[in-house]
């Protein structure tokens, strides 16, 4: 018997709601494990995650004043120098973080998306997602609240 390798290509969608939650959560985890953990970090998760399910582009979630993905743009930088500047010095004052740390993290951050996009995909199936597996995930109450945020805006530029 003969096993092959199945990272990235095994079916998920057989698995159950609970195994995939769980699979979903420690995902979650990690990114939250990137930040600065404080008690309102997960709700940036949740921001994302609402966005990747109503646009499919978890970079599109808008937190605060930009959309997330500009954060790993050097051109959004680079046309805003002065949110850069603040941005920077936040980080550095608040945390210790280097620009070098925080593009390491920006970096870590994309590859740890590309895993929950991964698991989404390999789902397949974007209703049973949201309607079965987000609501076992913890926090899943800032996913769950920011969806209707994103549809609306959806709808509003329709």
């Amino acid at each position: 018997m003969t096993v092959e390798a199945t990272l990235g290509k095994a079916d998920l969608a057989a698995r159950s709601d609970a195994q995939l939650a769980h699979r979903l959560e420690q995902q979650f985890d990690a990114i939250w494990r990137l930040g600065d953990r404080d008690e309102c970090s997960i709700k940036h998760i949740g921001h994302a995650m609402a966005a990747l399910i109503v646009t499919g582009d978890w970079r599109k979630a808008i937190d605060y004043d930009a959309p997330w993905g500009s954060l790993g743009n050097s051109d959004y930088f680079d046309a805003n120098p002065e949110q850069a500047q603040r941005f920077a010095d936040y980080f550095e004052d608040a945390y210790g973080w280097s620009p070098e740390t925080m593009r390491q993290k920006h970096r870590e951050l994309f590859e740890k998306w590309d895993k929950v996009i991964d698991t989404v995909a390999r789902i397949d199936n974007i209703e049973r997602v949201e309607t079965r597996i987000v609501p076992l995930v913890k926090h899943s109450f800032y996913i769950l609240a920011y969806l209707e945020d994103y549809r609306g805006e959806l709808e509003a530029r329709a």
